[in-house]
């Protein structure tokens, strides 16, 4: 354990994961094509091993993007693995997506999952349209910022098929952080990660395959 001129210094457990992550470097196309080719003709471990670790930095850059709603994010870093996995298993490289995009639909499908099934502030059910609210209103938030677009609520709730309070109880419910048991004293330890190393080729995924198994 680490220790400091002041005494014993508990190492924060999301520190040391984005620490080993860091080290997995991001793979190119063309090294990407050659992994996937031969752990789909070979199963060869060895390809397997380094696609997955490659993709780790994607995972917690997805997982990030949840931190307001779901504040343990080690819990969904390793939701997103589980769904990493499974797309390396469903993934054909024989209809010309990449690896790193296709990947990140699972990653997020995982992930939402396991909000929707986990988390407590959410208290207006699980019906179809407040599910499809959940999935797609940070999505479509940032879809329109980034088009220059002032995302308020009536403009989201045409765009969403939704009423604006819906909306707005959604975004109030999305951005009230729950409390971690494993968050340090003194607040999140956000400010303290290097998110600059999370930079990853992979496009926005699309949350439809939210309920894949």
């Amino acid at each position: 354990m680490p220790r400091s001129g002041k005494g014993v210094v508990r190492a924060d457990p999301l520190q040391r994961y984005m620490d080993e992550v860091s080290r997995y470097p991001i793979l190119s196309r063309e090294e990407e094509k050659r992994l996937v080719g031969r752990f789909k003709k070979f199963k060869d471990r060895e390809a397997a091993h380094r696609l997955v670790t490659a993709s780790l930095r994607l995972v917690v850059k997805i997982a990030f993007e949840y931190r307001n709603a779901y504040q343990n994010i080690l819990d969904l870093i390793g939701e997103g693995n589980i769904g990493l996995m499974k797309a390396l298993q469903a993934y054909d490289p024989t209809k010309g997506t990449r690896f790193s995009y296709y990947a990140s639909w699972w990653i997020r499908a995982y992930i939402l999952k396991y909000i929707l099934d986990n988390f407590r502030l959410i208290k207006i059910g699980t019906t179809q349209a407040q599910r499809k609210l959940f999935f797609n209103l940070m999505k479509e938030k940032g879809r329109m910022e980034r088009r220059g677009f002032d995302p308020e609520p009536k403009l989201l709730a045409g765009r969403l098929g939704v009423k604006p309070e819906e909306v707005i109880e959604m975004d109030q419910r999305l951005s009230r952080p729950e409390v971690s048991l494993d968050a340090p004293k003194g607040g999140s330890a956000e400010g303290r990660l290097p998110m600059e190393m999370l930079a990853s080729d992979a496009q926005p995924a699309d949350e439809k395959l939210a309920q894949a198994e």
